[in-house]
């Protein structure tokens, strides 16, 4: 076994306890050591100590002071991401930082100056360029499955958080692209390669609330549509809100002149289909194969088959992480990623504003 790692943990939210407590708790067996736990409101921060066998801290500075602590996970409120995450490079912490990686594109090459400066690993969330669906996507269009990538859609929406109100107003880093656009961005992305323009649609839908049985009034928008311009020549349409009850999503489809590819949670996971009339789920077991439905082809009908697990992509975070720390591999999604994401979400909003495509600087 690799020697030990001391792993802090700043943000004790629903995030860190979803998260990362029981990915690090897995990663036990492996030297993984979560050593610290910090959080600007004193309960939390206790609460998530007294569980863990952890130190408490309530300041975050505090705890990249403690004894042996090599790593930081970052997972506070949004508009404190950036700030965090400085402080710990600053201090030669390895971090593993929540999307987005800060709000403004400063913050962003801030952020990788830094860790490249220290010589540090910088993973940025979320983890979905690495999930197998993802790869398999990839590897469909690099075989030439589905002919040309021609149209990517992703959707990412819930029906907005119901209890923790900083996430209606800007002033926290609230914003329903960077808390669940960024999903969908990232799978596009992801699969597809670098945009090289953005238009979008923004709107508020509910303009009140009720948020932990209390009426409030958002100044963020709650509903978006992002049109991509990929560098590939494919076009993109990403959908977001806080605004849908129920979906089948988290969903990407991609449209290809000779086929299509369907990755739709747990309720479908994987399907692709060709223009011969074959729609399969890879990795499905002959004894597996179900029932069957119509297809677009006229006089076809395609063989639905069941879908293997995809792994646990909050755990593989975690894991691929301290296994970049151990082995000095980049990481996936590294800095540059997310920055080329980031621009993406902060140029959109000027294309939404003024009613003008935006044109992005970036690539990864």
């Amino acid at each position: 076994m690799a020697g030990e790692l001391g792993l802090g943990l700043i943000g004790s939210g629903a995030i860190a306890r979803a998260m990362y407590v029981p990915a690090a708790t897995a990663l036990a067996s492996q030297g993984v050591r979560l050593l610290a736990v910090a959080d600007t409101v004193p309960e939390k921060a206790d609460a998530l100590a007294a569980s863990t066998g952890a130190v408490a801290y309530h300041d975050h500075r505090r705890l990249l002071e403690h004894p042996g602590l090599q790593a930081v996970v970052v997972a506070t409120t949004i508009g404190t991401h950036a700030a965090v995450a400085l402080d710990a490079l600053r201090a030669g912490k390895h971090v593993l930082l929540q999307k987005p990686m800060g709000t403004t594109l400063a913050e962003a090459d801030e952020i990788i100056a830094t860790a490249q400066r220290q010589g540090v690993t910088l993973q940025c969330e979320p983890p979905h360029r690495m999930n197998p669906n993802a790869e398999r996507v990839r590897q469909d269009m690099r075989e030439g499955r589905i002919g040309k990538p021609c149209l990517f859609v992703a959707r990412a929406a819930h029906a907005g958080p119901p209890d923790r109100p900083w996430f209606y107003f800007q002033e926290h880093g609230g914003s329903v692209i960077f808390d669940m656009g960024v999903h969908a961005l990232s799978w596009v992305l992801g699969v597809a390669g670098p945009a090289r323009r953005v238009s979008a649609a923004y709107t508020r839908s509910i303009p009140e609330r009720l948020i932990n049985n209390q009426p409030l009034k958002p100044d963020i928008i709650d509903n978006a549509l992002i049109t991509l311009e990929l560098a590939s020549g494919a076009l993109a349409s990403v959908i977001t809100n806080y605004c849908t009850v129920a979906s089948l999503v988290p969903s990407v489809e991609v449209y290809g002149s000779e086929g299509t590819i369907l990755v739709n949670g747990p309720q479908a996971n994987y399907m692709r289909f060709s223009s011969g009339g074959v729609l399969e789920r890879p990795g499905a077991a002959q004894s597996e194969l179900g029932w069957f439905m119509p297809t677009r082809t006229t006089g076809h009908l395609a063989r639905l088959t069941t879908g293997e697990e995809t792994r646990d992509a909050r755990l593989s975070s975690l894991n691929h992480f301290v296994t970049c720390i151990r082995t000095g591999a980049t990481p996936i999604p590294d800095g540059k990623f997310a920055r080329h994401t980031l621009e993406v979400m902060v140029k959109a909003a000027e294309a939404a504003t003024t009613g003008q495509a935006q044109s992005l600087s970036t690539e990864f």
